[in-house]
Parts: C-alpha cells; sequence; structure tokens
C-alpha cells in the first residue's frame, strides 16, 4: 500500500486549470507513476481554463446591456441583445462551443493507466479528476442560482419579445404603456441583480486570498486511485474477463473538458462500464449518486452497478452505501453516451458535502484510513464485476 500521506502532499494545494500549480501537480503525478514503472499515457485535449471567468464577464456584460435597452426603450435593441447575448452563452455552456469561453486555452492532459487482459471482451473505466476550484458561493449555495436559471431565461425571453410593443405602446401614449416599462425595468433590474452575484461568484475565485485546496474535491479520490494502480500493478489483483483502465482527468471542474474529450475519443470503442470518484476519504457514510448531470439535463445511474458498489462497501467496510441526490461530475460524460455509470463518494459527519470550493475543503477534512479503504473498495468492485462476467 502506498504511502498516502506523500500522495495527500501532491493533492492538497490549490490547482485551479492553467496554473503553475496544476501543472507541477501532474509533473507530480508522472514523477510518482514512473519511480514505481507503473506504465501510463498521456491525452492531451485542448483547454479552456478560463472557462467559467469568460462566462461569467459575457452574462454580466449581456445583462447590463439588456437593462440598459429596457431602461432606455431601445426597442428592437432589447431583442437583439437577449439573442445574441443569451444565445451565445448557451451554445456555449449547454453545447460546449466555446463561443465566449476560447480566451487563454491551452493544452490539457488526461492520464491514462491500462491494467488487465488486453483481449478481455468488457472495460471498466474508474476516473477522478485532480484539477481544483475556489468559488465565493460553495456547490450548495450556488445551486440557488442555478435553480433559478429556467425563470432567468423566461424573463430574458418576456423581455425582448416585448420590448418592440413597449416602444410602440409609449411612442402612441398608450395608457398601459407606462404600466409595462414599470413591470419590464423591475423584471431588468432583477436579472442583473442576480447575475451579477452570480457572475462574480464565477469571475473571483482564483483572486481570493483563501483558496481551496481540493483535497477531498477531488485528491482524496486521486490518491485512492493512484493506490489502486500500484495494487494492479504488482499483480494483486488478477482479472479473468475485464480489463480496467484508471482515468485521471484534467479540467472537470470547467465544464467537465478531459471527460468529455476522453469519451468523444473512444466513439466506436467506448468502456462497458464506467466509475467516477467524487469528495472520498471523508469520515462520514458512503454513497452513490443516483443522478448525474447538469442544469439541462440529469440522468440515471446504473442500478446494476450501484448494487455492484453495494456490494463491494458491505464486504470491505460492513455497512451498506447511501443513495444521494444528484451531482454534477464527470460520470455525466459517460452518461450522455451511452455508458452504463456508477459514481461513488462519501460525505463529512459534519459538513455533509457542504464547504466544497472553499477553504472547508483542507487537509484536516481527509482521513488517511479511509484512503487505503477505499483502494479495498474499489478491488472489490472489480472482483464483483469480473465475477460476473463468468456468471
Amino acid at each position: 500500500m502506498p504511502d498516502f500521506r506523500e500522495l495527500m502532499a501532491v493533492f492538497s494545494v490549490p490547482r485551479p486549470n492553467g496554473s503553475a500549480a496544476e501543472h507541477e501537480t501532474r509533473r507530480r503525478i508522472r514523477l510518482w507513476l514512473e519511480s514505481r514503472r507503473i506504465p501510463y499515457e498521456i491525452q492531451n485535449f485542448r483547454l479552456y481554463p478560463y472557462y467559467f471567468e469568460a462566462l461569467g464577464a459575457w452574462l454580466l456584460l449581456v445583462a447590463v446591456l439588456l437593462a440598459v435597452t429596457v431602461w432606455q426603450r431601445a426597442g428592437w435593441w432589447t431583442l437583439l441583445v437577449a439573442a445574441a447575448g443569451a444565445g451565445a452563452a448557451l451554445l456555449d455552456n449547454a453545447f460546449h462551443l466555446p463561443l465566449v469561453t476560447w480566451p487563454g486555452a491551452q493544452r490539457g492532459e488526461n492520464i491514462l493507466l491500462r491494467f488487465g487482459p488486453p483481449d478481455a471482451g468488457r472495460e471498466l473505466v474508474i476516473c477522478a479528476h485532480y484539477d481544483s476550484k475556489t468559488e465565493l458561493l460553495d456547490h450548495y449555495q450556488r445551486l440557488f442560482f442555478l435553480n433559478q436559471l429556467q425563470r432567468a431565461l423566461a424573463l430574458v425571453a418576456l423581455l425582448a419579445v416585448t420590448g418592440p410593443l413597449e416602444g410602440r405602446l409609449h411612442a402612441q401614449g398608450h395608457p398601459l404603456g407606462a404600466p409595462l416599462y414599470a413591470l419590464r425595468s423591475t423584471a431588468a433590474l432583477l436579472i442583473l441583480v442576480l447575475v451579477a452575484v452570480f457572475s462574480l461568484n464565477l469571475m473571483i475565485g482564483r483572486l481570493l486570498k483563501a483558496q481551496s485546496c481540493g483535497c477531498v474535491d477531488n485528491g482524496a479520490a486521486c490518491a485512492i486511485l493512484l493506490g489502486l494502480a500500484e495494487r494492479l500493478s504488482s499483480s494483486g489483483l488478477a482479472m479473468r474477463s475485464l480489463k480496467v483502465t484508471l482515468a485521471l482527468f484534467g479540467g472537470e471542474e470547467v465544464d467537465r473538458q478531459g471527460s468529455r474529450f476522453f469519451v468523444r475519443s473512444r466513439r466506436g470503442h467506448l468502456p462497458s462500464t464506467a466509475l467516477n470518484l467524487e469528495a472520498l476519504g471523508q469520515d462520514g457514510a458512503y454513497l452513490y449518486w443516483e443522478q448525474d448531470g447538469s442544469v439541462y439535463r440529469l440522468l440515471p445511474t446504473s442500478n446494476e452497478l450501484n448494487q455492484a458498489l453495494n456490494q463491494a462497501v458491505r464486504r470491505v467496510t460492513g455497512q451498506e452505501p447511501r443513495p444521494a441526490g444528484p451531482v454534477t461530475s464527470d460520470g455525466a460524460s459517460f452518461l450522455q453516451a451511452g455508458v452504463p455509470t456508477a459514481v461513488l463518494g462519501s460525505e463529512s459527519r459534519r459538513l455533509g458535502n457542504a464547504g466544497l470550493h472553499s477553504p472547508a475543503d483542507n487537509p484536516a477534512r481527509v482521513r488517511l484510513d479511509r484512503l487505503a479503504e477505499g483502494v479495498e473498495i474499489l478491488a472489490a468492485f472489480i472482483e464483483v464485476l469480473d465475477r460476473q462476467g463468468h456468471c
């Protein structure tokens, strides 16, 4: 079993995408693998490291222009700003076209390790992400704004289509002109305030003095994955019908860029199953998330894999993992491609899974003995799936 204290030293520093710290983390992962003669592959992809900073700045600009056109009774200009501004943001965020988020693009890296018989008929991908992120708001606080997305888009559409009408009523001196203007002005102000707070959250995380160390999200999972790699490389687990690919993904905290590229690169020979690791190493219960995705679409995780996880966790710990609500993780990249996927995590007894993306995600939150336990759970999970292939 590896020295998890050594591994957590690698994953206990803030490492936002595109930063020198992220590059150093990748270098130290490679050195660790090389020191143990564990073969690995580097998969390069186009990384947009300032994804959320660029998106936040764009949303704020659009909200300001939208409010100005409403308050100035600019009519058709409101429709144009809404269509171009919101449309570009949606195409970028929902359909992953870098219309807004392209500034600062550079090379990203996924680190891949392959084990088991190469001619096996089935492949399991077990993955975790090595990048980190800091925000003003943690996951749960940010969720309030994400839950308002559909309402905000409806208000923007309403402002857009009523712009020409309100201008015409005002020019004609119609009595409905004034109340319609008041309603549109209030709606524009509400959108501006909500977008300003949300955009600020997206834009200034890198500038905050106190940063998230990303120990739980997602350093501990990466340490467990490397511990599993050491065990598999020493022939500590024989697989007969299953080959295993371990993947340390970059770019997860910027809209899953690394895992989405990995899945696209495998078109035509997708893995049979996938297991994503999130928020492991905490002192509370193990969790499996029943849904993964985004604010646009949530997909159910695999019942069969969740049951296999149940067996593995129960075998190692004597307790069953607890089902949890939706998550946004690299697991969604596989689910969207039709690959049966499960997502395994844990929670803090005191914080649950609050405080991530904040200084509360620090080394004190990780229990080293749970990392060794995590390796045993993954080994048991692999054995369950391998045995199922021979039933």
